[in-house]
């Protein structure tokens, strides 16, 4: 069954609004809810929120999922709760519209072939950076991917002096070896007050070095003029620690005022460690791919089967009768697909592979796209997934 995935803010809070007001059944819990508001947040991630009630009983537990039937689809709402100390806030992640089968033939996505499919095995990235450094390619990815942040993060309203990106292979300060033993993430909020956050799972310097440790961590960057410190990890394939984005700032709760004021709200610190770990995702991925060394052709064409609306997100049926067991989580891989007579060169990593029960089975693939050889290339396929998306559900 073909499926879309919507992520576009506009037309997430389009079909929500539809469904407000009325019980819609959770998948992972055994509740129906109701949707009780809708807000579309201005922040780095144009982050789309609702507040949820159960409709029975004030537990509201912690739904993932919510289904419902609208017209001629399933429209299945993918959540993230927002805030760990409020079970009625959720991000929602992505909403997937599935028509149902009398109406199937009106969905379909035929026009979307992927040729010359080629893949590379799983790298072991960490590996790689131990035994080889860090070559020119690696430091000029990393150079651009901190001068992304830094420009992201100042246009919406933070004040950031200094990114820094490292790996852990080679820490070498007490801090950050902490930080790796315990796959954390640490704020100095405030070097003047002492004062860190350690809420949601955060590194708490206090209970883990002497006073005398910590009092001269925070001299140190007083003496540099840093006010406030965030340390963020990332990780590569199989959720492997890999290294480290730090953000410097020479005023206090990296110069924000929600941070400041209420770093637990929507628009606080949840939408900030969103926008650096899907950041974190694509520099990793530009990591991994700077070191493929042979693409292997293994399929001339195949269909996609499903299609995300930001045009980064395919699923893909593999005909039977190819041994394809080469495949795996974490592989990455390349092809080419036609827009407007144009081929265009895409590159991505497989994020999940569901495999046939026997030999003559379908495979099915989840792949998530990364980049395209043409600049415009992302930015097209997204055009043409919204616009199939809307001839679909109007």
């Amino acid at each position: 069954m073909k499926k879309y995935i919507l992520t576009d803010q506009k037309t997430l809070t389009s079909i929500l609004s539809k469904l407000t007001g009325k019980p819609i059944n959770s998948i992972t819990e055994d509740k129906k809810y109701t949707i009780k508001k809708i807000m579309a947040e201005k922040d780095l991630n144009n982050s789309t929120n609702i507040l949820i009630q159960a409709v029975e009983g004030e537990d509201i537990g912690k739904p993932q999922t919510l289904v419902s039937i609208m017209k001629e689809n399933k429209v299945e709402i993918r959540l993230k709760q927002e805030n760990p100390y409020r079970n009625d806030l959720y991000t929602v992640l992505e909403i997937i519209i599935e028509p149902l089968e009398r109406s199937a033939a009106r969905a379909t996505i035929s026009n979307i072939k992927l040729l010359n499919l080629h893949y590379s095995p799983q790298i072991d990235l960490t590996s790689v950076l131990s035994l080889y450094g860090k070559t020119s390619i690696i430091t000029q990815t990393i150079q651009q991917f901190q001068v992304m942040l830094e420009t992201s993060l100042n246009q919406f309203g933070y004040f950031i002096t200094k990114v820094q990106v490292g790996f852990y292979y080679s820490v070498d300060t007490p801090l950050l070896n902490a930080l790796s033993d315990a796959k954390s993430a640490y704020f100095m909020r405030d070097a003047y007050k002492k004062q860190f956050y350690t809420e949601r799972g955060f590194f708490n310097p206090n209970s883990k070095f002497k006073p005398q440790v910590l009092d001269s961590m925070v001299q140190n960057h007083l003496l540099e003029n840093v006010k406030s410190v965030l340390i963020i990890p990332f990780f590569g394939t199989g959720n492997v620690l890999l290294g480290y984005v730090e953000l410097y700032s020479s005023l206090p709760n990296l110069g924000n005022e929600i941070l400041s004021k209420e770093i637990e709200s929507a628009n606080g610190i949840g939408p900030l460690l969103n926008f650096i770990e899907s950041r974190c995702e694509d520099f990793t991925f530009d990591l991994e791919l700077a070191y493929v060394k042979e693409w292997k052709l293994f399929s001339q064409k195949e269909d996609a089967i499903d299609i995300s609306q930001d045009g980064r997100g395919l699923g893909i049926s593999i005909a039977p009768g190819k041994d394809v067991g080469f495949l795996d989580k974490g592989c990455k891989l390349a092809f080419s697909i036609s827009i407007n007579k144009r081929n265009y060169l895409f590159y991505g990593s497989i994020k999940n592979l569901k495999r046939p029960k026997d030999a003559n089975g379908i495979t099915n693939a989840g792949v998530r796209i990364y980049s395209c050889d043409q600049a415009e290339g992302v930015g097209l396929l997204a055009a043409y997934a919204t616009q199939l998306i809307s001839n679909n559900l109007n």
